[in-house]
This record gives C-alpha cells, structure tokens and sequence, in this order.
C-alpha cells in the first residue's frame, strides 16, 4: 500500500462495512477531553468484575508455568466442560441421540470468531444465509467475507422482532445454506419460546433439509422472563446433525476481554472448523482456558447478583423511558439491551446515525443507531453500567425527546 495501489486489496473485502460506530465513538472522546460530561450508553458488555475463582485459576496457572501453547480446538478439560454444558442444556438431544463429547467442541477466540468460523466452513461462493432482522452487525459482514450471500428477514415489532415458518418459507430457496438465530437477541433481547423453536424446527426438517443453523446463545443466562432458557437445539434435536450452537462467556460470566467462545457441532464440521483454526489462529489463549474452566465450574447461583442487577436496571429504564410518550420503548426479555423507536422524532431525511450525533451533542448521551442492525429507525441503549449512571442517561433521554 505504500503506492497507495488499493487495486491489490483482496476483493473479498469490497462491501465489507467498517463498524458504524467508530464515528460515534470517537466524538464521544473528544467531548469528553474537552471536559464535557457524555453517558455513554453503548456498551456490549457487563460492567461486573469476572468470577474470583476465574482469576484465581490464571494466577495458579501463572505459578506452575501453565502458558503454553494448547490444543487447536482447546484445553480437553475445557471442551469437557462446554459439553457437560451444552448437554444441561439440550437434554432432549441427549435423551434421543446422546451426549455432546469434547471432541464436537472448539474453543475460538470468542463467540466472533465461532460464528466466523461456521461461515468459513460452510459457505460456497453464492450460498445464501438467512438472517433475521434487527440482527447483530457483524453476521451479514461474515457471510460476504465468506463469499455468501445475505438475505434478510425483517421482523416485526409487534411479533417481538420474531420470525416465524411463514416468513422462513417464503425467504428459504435452493441456494439457502444457513439459517442464523439469536436468543436472546442483540439488539431486541427478545427471547424465543421452546414452541416458537419447535415449530421453525419441524418447518426445517419437513420443507427445509438442505438448510443448517447456527443458533447464537451467548445470553444464555441473562434472561428478564420467568422460566428457564430454551436452546434451539432442545426442541429441535432432530437437527443435531445440521446445527451448530454457539456460546461463550463473554456475556454470561462478564469475561468479554478473555475470548472464551466455542461451537458446538456435529463431527464433520467440527473437523473442517478445527482444520481452519488450525492454519488461522490456532488454540485460544492458554490462560484463559483455565480460566473458562474454572467459571464453567461454578453453581448458577454466583451468577446471581448479576442477573438481578440487570433485571433491576431494565426495570429503571423501562420506568424512565416510559415517560416519553412519543418514543417507542420495547421491553427486553433477555441480554443487557433496550430498543427504541426514534421514527416520530427524525426530521425529514435524517436517520438514526444523525439523530444519534445529535443526541451526543446536545442530550450528551450515546446510543447505538440501528442502521446497522438492520432497523434504520431504532437506536439501541445498553443498561450495563450502574444505576445512577443509568438513571442519569435515561433522564437525560426523556429530557431530549420531551422537549
């Protein structure tokens, strides 16, 4: 590139987006180096400490010189784990098929770069993949960079941003390779019920057998509603053949920073994402793996200040937000997020991203537009910081689009 010579840029990289929020982020700190007081509001990520017992098992590991290089797809005791996991939590797929090994899983760098690799393994040039949306910015990005092809399902806010068999119908064709859902969801946090699931299962086994899933669990245990979570593959398991769960605890466990993700797949695509990983990256951070094993191991109640602390900050928001009666608020049932319809206050050819800049420079909060998610008429706030942090951005919110 010293030649400036972007004709050697690899094509695979046109029409790949940059994050949207780069801009956003970036006017947020030179406010803030000016002393200006902004509540950032965009955070992906719990603002919790990660478990004592996940540090304490680094620095033993530090101690006995545990740092070496690991296997491609993980630590066997750590691939252990996310199967004893998995198979909690798909026991209808245990009952009917049997136990999920360590050696179906791979431990990658995070939930990203799972997902990534599912796309990598998967796809053909044309392949196309199913995405509903709103949805999370980076799935279409993979498929292009996987050469497949995009297609979008747009739901709707009074289904819960939820598709269902008929809109499936209509989207799947014969070049349909992957279905992609998210439960809880980012950006929505809506959450499918176990029907919901069951039916878009049964739809994909009687009409759809050329068609894999890929279900992104990774809020698994940050759910508002009362009941358990559901995995797709819980009541879908004669899809076990043709899904793939992904997960981490990223999320779950507030370890965003220590890339802990992994898939859960069937053993033909174990081996080509093992294979893959293999010339790319290789095994994740061993340090971290002792760590993931370490909160892997841990009962579900260590994980329960943080859930309740984010069920009481859904409740601040939605109590706040409601006060502006033009600003459509919708009720999260899982993950740290809310939604909000901004349509009733964007001027004539003005989107989300410009009400956003607005937002910054005069509330002096920063929200997440929705372009990017595909919901060009939505911001999504995030409600992973502390209360008064919360309650301040949320007033401020209500002030801007009161006035």
């Amino acid at each position: 590139m010293a030649n400036g010579n972007k004709s050697a840029i690899a094509k695979r990289l046109d029409g790949v987006s940059e994050s949207a929020t780069l801009k956003l982020n970036a006017l947020v700190q030179a406010m803030r180096a000016r002393g200006e007081d902004v509540i950032n509001l965009t955070a992906g990520e719990p603002d919790f400490a990660p478990p004592e017992a996940a540090k304490a098992a680094i620095r033993k590991a530090l101690d006995e010189n545990r740092n070496k290089y690991t296997p491609v797809g993980g630590l066997p005791e750590l691939r252990e784990r996310v199967a004893k996991k998995t198979n909690a939590q798909q026991p209808e797929v245990v009952s009917r098929f049997g136990e999920w090994k360590g050696s179906d899983v791979v431990v990658s760098n995070g939930g990203k770069q799972a997902i990534y690799n599912v796309m990598m393994s998967l796809l053909n040039p044309g392949d196309e993949v199913i995405i509903p949306a709103p949805y999370w910015l980076s799935y279409p990005e993979m498929v292009k960079l996987a050469e497949g092809v995009p297609v979008f399902i747009q739901s709707r806010e009074d289904r819960k941003f939820k598709i269902g068999v008929d809109e499936l119908r209509a989207a799947v064709t014969p070049k349909t390779k992957i279905l992609i859902l998210n439960s809880p969801s980012n950006p929505t946090g809506s959450t499918y019920t176990k029907g919901e699931f069951e039916a878009i299962g049964a739809y994909l086994v009687k009409e759809a057998p050329h068609v894999w899933v890929i279900s992104d669990e990774i809020y698994d245990r940050i759910l508002f509603q009362d009941g358990k979570f559901h995995s797709f593959l819980d009541a879908a398991p004669e899809l076990r053949n043709r899904a793939v769960t992904v997960n981490g605890l990223s999320k779950s466990a507030a370890m965003t920073g220590w890339r802990i993700g992994w898939t859960v797949a069937p053993p033909e695509l174990t081996s080509a994402i093992l294979t893959l990983q293999g010339q790319s990256t290789s095994g994740i951070n061993s340090l971290a793996q002792y760590a993931g094993v370490a909160a892997l191991d841990l009962p579900e109640d260590s994980f329960t200040e943080m859930v309740s602390a984010f069920k009481r900050r859904r409740r601040i928001a939605l109590e706040i937000l409601a006060k502006a009666a033009k600003l459509k608020v919708f009720p999260p049932e899982g993950a740290f997020y809310v939604f909000l319809g901004i349509e009733a206050f964007l001027k004539e050819g003005e989107d989300a991203m410009q009400l956003s800049e607005t937002l910054i420079r005069e509330a002096k909060v920063a929200v997440v537009p929705g372009g990017p998610f595909g919901a060009p008429l939505w911001v999504r706030m995030s409600i992973a910081m502390d209360d008064e942090t919360l309650k301040k951005g949320c007033e401020r919110l209500v002030s801007f689009f009161t006035r």
